[in-house]
């Protein structure tokens, strides 16, 4: 997912008033997927609040609901996996991992007893980004960090430490200092119930983007941030509310772009391919 073209440098109110209606009109209906809000129901909603919004805003609220539910009912929901279809996907790379001796870290789940497994999700990605540095840059090395243990760092001409991340990462290509790109992955097969460790995993990802974007503002180093999502029940059964968080995160500019599920096989080596040849 990239944002749409429509709503590029809007404003922070705009942003502010698409989760005030957002919140008070609902962000999903039961048998209907993510709702869209018409200019008359968002009218409405501020008659009855006491809440003063232009026309033109109003609008712009309903449409940018409407491509927004039109993204997540009719692109996203048919790319998130289930585990068995993760697991399927992962057997196969796993084969080319070992079958030329691919250096990337498969990583276990943090999950107990039978569900104790590959982290799926991550191996792929992991796997495709190795796949992709060794054919674009003609390398034998693994050419990217897939697990920094560490915070982020930018320096400046003379490696002085200019900006630094709160968090960690799951990956950064080409390093975590000075990185092109760096990315988190959200992957929840086994959770049973949407709970605060999914929810947290939002409001960090926009923890990040306020972070990167000050360090853009600040000394001109834009650092591409891409968020990985994976689990049809957990995100999709469940989740839809924090899926059009997301949403309104990557139009307003909190995220570079959001990769859903099967999304990883096609769009991932192509993100690559741009940050390796600074096309991005």
């Amino acid at each position: 997912m990239i944002a749409f073209k429509e709503f590029h440098n809007m404003p922070e109110n705009f942003w502010a008033f698409v989760k005030y209606v957002s919140e008070n009109l609902g962000y999903a209906k039961r048998g209907v997927g993510v709702k869209t809000y018409s200019a008359d129901e968002i009218e409405k909603l501020c008659r009855k609040n006491e809440v003063y919004a232009d026309s033109k805003t109003i609008q712009a609220v309903a449409n940018y609901s409407a491509m927004r539910a039109d993204l997540l009912n009719n692109f996203v929901e048919s790319r998130l996996m289930t585990a068995e279809q993760a697991k399927e996907k992962f057997v196969y790379w796993e084969q080319l991992h070992r079958t030329h001796s691919y250096q990337c870290k498969l990583p276990l789940n943090k999950q107990k007893g039978e569900m104790r497994q590959v982290a799926f999700f991550t191996a792929i990605i992991n796997i495709l980004a190795e796949k992709t540095i060794r054919e674009e840059l003609h390398t034998d090395d693994l050419g990217f960090n897939d697990d920094p243990r560490s915070l982020m760092y930018v320096t400046d001409e003379n490696e002085q430490i200019i900006g630094a991340s709160s968090r960690r990462f799951d990956g950064a290509f080409p390093s975590i200092k000075n990185p092109s790109i760096v990315w988190e992955i959200k992957e929840y097969y086994y959770a049973t119930t949407f709970g605060s460790r999914v929810a947290d995993g939002v409001y960090e990802t926009q923890l990040d983007g306020f972070e990167f974007k000050e360090i853009f503002e600040r000394t001109g180093h834009k650092i591409y941030h891409v968020l990985f999502i994976d689990a049809y029940r957990t995100w999709w059964e469940q989740g839809k509310s924090y899926l059009c968080r997301l949403v309104d995160a990557l139009n307003s500019g909190v995220v570079d772009e959001v990769i859903v599920g099967e999304e990883v096989f096609d769009r991932w080596p192509e993100l690559l391919r741009d940050v390796i040849h600074n096309k991005i």
